[in-house]
């Protein structure tokens, strides 16, 4: 069933139907991931799937926004001093 839905799901994709696609994956994903587990093969080319559609229906002008904040991010990190990133990185690591 969950295969019938991921190839129902690539046929609605391929259309263009991406409301309707989604759906469809997160239903097969939800069956593989109760049924097979969430390590096997079926499962991880389904939550592929499902992750390439949204990927593809996100707006472009949102994607390169995100990019644009992800950079700025890195950068901001990049720049600080070596003693902060330590004692930051330490932080993390004991949490």
């Amino acid at each position: 069933m969950a295969t019938s839905l991921n190839n129902l799901a690539g046929l609605y994709k391929s259309q263009g139907r991406y409301s309707d696609a989604e759906p469809l994956y997160s239903d097969a994903l939800a069956m593989c991931d109760r049924i097979l587990g969430v390590n096997h093969p079926t499962t991880a080319t389904i939550r592929q799937n499902l992750a390439i559609l949204q990927r593809q229906s996100t707006p472009r002008p949102i994607r390169k926004r995100r990019l644009g904040q992800f950079v700025q991010t890195l950068k901001a990190i990049l720049i600080l001093p070596f003693s902060l990133l330590w004692r930051l990185a330490k932080k993390l690591i004991r949490n």
